[in-house]
């Protein structure tokens, strides 16, 4: 072989090396798909968004992501007189943000579980041998820190025990009971659907309220950060420890509601009345989105890394 054919032929292979890690760092740079909030301001203006970002149909497509989340109920929602078409407009709109909260768990516990794997499982994570630790990326260490502060422990087993999902029949029932079916002061002006209180932050005084009582209904500023906020006080709530083992053995909503006994003054009626809920509204239908959140955590730019970078 001559010269100019080792020259043409290294050339050539140059080229190819070159073309082939740019497909490689180009797939590596590709940006995540958008979430949208979107504000309305009258139910016609809901119903529209619904029909034209086919929000009815979630289900049809596994491999579809959420692309447009409804920040808000509209103040006239209640005015609709069709109980029946009222609550279905009520699902297919709070749907959007259910599944992204539930992803982004999905996203912060398949990521915890990814690096706990490179370190060994170790029963208990030891935050001052972090920075030592070669086996992690300095993006994994401050991930693994900030989410032992967000979930106020550094125990592996009880982590994994908090960082979990809730089926959606069940959160579907807690927004109706708690929202009246999204018609509540509280859901229409504080996008309130979970009955949340408060007593720091903004928020809503109860008309009812004892004299002697200071509390507040919790106000947010889109149903998306109101879906976060439930699912964070069920996983890391006092009042839910036996919730979350429980939670370790069976995913089914009928079981788990008798576990929410804490959740409102009522006891053990509330539990029979998310039972009730659940089977006269056939809920348990919406839980074939379960299969669906992992693949929607792979597709929205919400992911885990970064909501918990902003953590504080």
């Amino acid at each position: 072989m001559n010269k100019a054919q080792k020259f043409t032929n290294c050339y050539f292979l140059i080229v190819l090396f070159l073309f082939l890690w740019g497909c490689v760092f180009t797939q590596k740079k590709e940006p995540p798909s958008q979430v949208t909030l979107i504000s309305v301001h009258s139910t016609k203006e809901l119903i529209q968004l619904l029909d034209r970002y086919d929000l009815w149909h979630l289900e049809e497509n596994k491999n579809r992501s959420v692309s447009v989340v409804i920040k808000n109920l509209p103040p006239d929602f209640r005015k609709i007189k069709d109980r029946t078409l009222r609550r279905r407009i009520f699902i297919h709109t709070i749907l959007p943000s259910i599944l992204i909260a539930l992803a982004e768990v999905e996203n912060e516990r398949s990521q915890l579980i990814e690096i706990l794997n490179k370190i060994n499982l170790p029963q208990k994570i030891n935050l001052d041998n972090l920075l030592e630790d070669k086996r992690l990326s300095s993006a994994e260490i401050k991930f693994l820190t900030k989410l032992t502060q967000k979930y106020r422990t550094t125990n592996t087993t009880e982590l994994l025990k908090r960082i979990n999902i809730v089926p959606l029949s069940l959160i579907l029932a807690q927004a109706a009971i708690e929202s009246n079916w999204g018609t509540s002061r509280f859901a229409l002006e504080g996008n309130n659907l979970y009955g949340i209180w408060t007593y720091k932050r903004d928020g809503m005084k109860p008309l009812n309220r004892d004299p002697n009582a200071y509390h507040k209904v919790a106000r947010y500023s889109s149903i998306l950060e109101a879906t976060q906020d439930y699912l964070y006080n069920l996983n890391v709530g006092w009042a839910y420890h036996e919730f979350r083992e429980a939670r370790l053995n069976t995913t089914d909503a009928l079981i788990l509601a008798q576990y929410l006994v804490n959740y409102s003054q009522l006891g053990s009626l509330y539990s029979i009345k998310l039972k009730e809920v659940i089977a006269k509204y056939h809920l348990k239908q919406y839980d074939i989105y379960a299969k669906q959140i992992k693949a929607y955590s792979k597709h929205f730019n919400l992911c885990a890394l970064t909501q918990l970078a902003n953590f504080n």
